[in-house]
């Protein structure tokens, strides 16, 4: 029996232009600030073959058409926005942040929040791995901190990430950077020898998920916050953004609060409200 070789779907060799990937990148910098230049043409059209997909569309010609439509991208730009976001985190990522607060930053906040809970962000937390570590430290560093609480609010653009954050289920290899003691004392193995942990409930209610666009012009944060950490985000934004943004981020520090930024982020050439404590840890003055 002679079989026929089923057809290759067309969406999968759809070939992204120039003019196409500009069209696509300038909305996305206009949605949320993100630039991606002409080397990341490659990376965007592998990316939104499945949006073509998704979408019954054959052609990235047929899409941009799509994105054109305000009353058709309106449900497309989130999905749009997911596709395209660089999501690499990892617990106990840049450790030397979670060492300092261990080794006494936390223990400098304190005298300022006698009467109330300790305030911290998660700004750009992608699937939660960075606030869940920093709820473990918070919970072990000082128990004055835990008797009194703290709540952590922590945001992404990315809806999907969110969704993985809110289940807060890790695989074995993804919580292998913890320290020993903080997995033992803040993580539940699952019993079906899946390999999955799931954080403890204790700890996920201290996190408090929101999506938030660092581009919006208000951010609904709750009050001035005591810690922020805004890791590695900043780099994907233009220069103007990256300092309106650093602005803000101050604007929402209170006075003597720390700000933690990522390796790659820097505040060279911006006038800002701040000290540096160590390489990219900042006070608010």
């Amino acid at each position: 029996m002679i079989t026929t070789p089923s057809a290759v779907p067309a969406w999968s060799q759809a070939n992204l232009t120039f003019e196409q990937f500009e069209r696509i990148a300038g909305l996305i910098t206009t949605v949320c600030g993100i630039v991606l230049t002409p080397a990341k043409c490659t990376m965007l059209e592998s990316r939104l073959r499945r949006r073509l997909q998704a979408n019954g569309l054959e052609s990235f010609a047929a899409y941009v058409e799509l994105l054109a439509d305000p009353q058709r991208r309106a449900g497309e730009l989130q999905a749009l926005i997911d596709a395209v976001t660089t999501n690499h985190t990892a617990f106990w990522r840049e450790p030397a942040h979670f060492e300092f607060l261990q080794a006494g930053g936390l223990a400098a906040l304190l005298p300022e929040i006698a009467d109330r809970p300790l305030r911290a962000w998660s700004a750009a937390c992608s699937s939660g791995e960075e606030p869940y570590t920093l709820a473990m430290v918070l919970a072990e560093a000082l128990p004055a901190v835990s008797e009194r609480g703290f709540t952590i609010l922590a945001t992404d653009i990315s809806t999907a990430m969110l969704q993985k954050a809110a289940r807060a289920i890790y695989r074995e290899k993804e919580v292998a950077p913890l320290p020993e003691r903080l997995k033992e004392r803040h993580l539940l193995r699952e019993r079906d020898g899946s390999g999955l942990y799931r954080v403890r409930p204790e700890l996920r209610r201290r996190v408090r998920l929101a999506q938030l666009n660092l581009t919006d012009r208000i951010w609904q944060l709750g009050g001035p916050q005591d810690l922020i950490l805004c890791r590695n985000v900043l780099i994907y934004f233009g220069q103007g953004t990256r300092e309106q943004i650093l602005r803000r981020l101050c604007q929402h520090l209170r006075p003597g609060g720390i700000l933690c930024l990522g390796h790659a982020d820097h505040i060279l050439g911006c006038t800002l409200p701040l000290r540096m404590l160590r390489a990219n840890i900042y006070q608010r003055l």
